[in-house]
């Protein structure tokens, strides 16, 4: 007798894998708060004022970008004024704790997006 599956869609649509679905979006928080970190923090905007979608993470701040590459007005920041931030935070992240996240993402996919 063969037997008769669903079409990949609907199994990655259960499973929370499709494009913009549960498992890509508890991916992105779960960079946000390990990469939160690394984003230099003086008065602390810059890191609360975030903008989050399924797929992306926006730094709102004018200055955001500036930092990010770490350049202000033409000249490369000297000292970022937390130990440990500066700037392509996001790379930071990913060298430092990449293996978190992958971890932390598929135990979230094993229980089952709970």
């Amino acid at each position: 007798m063969p037997v008769k599956m669903q079409p990949t869609s609907v199994i990655k649509a259960n499973l929370g894998i499709e494009p913009n679905g549960k498992v890509q979006k508890f991916f992105t928080n779960a960079c946000y708060r390990y990469m939160d970190k690394y984003v230099p923090k003086d008065t602390g905007a810059l890191r609360e004022n975030v903008t989050l979608t399924t797929n992306t993470i926006t730094y709102e701040q004018p200055y955001a970008h500036a930092q990010y590459v770490g350049i202000v007005n033409g000249h490369a920041v000297q000292n970022y004024t937390t130990p440990g931030t500066g700037p392509y935070w996001d790379k930071r992240m990913v060298s430092a704790d990449m293996q978190n996240v992958v971890a932390e993402v598929q135990n979230f996919v094993n229980k089952g997006g709970k």
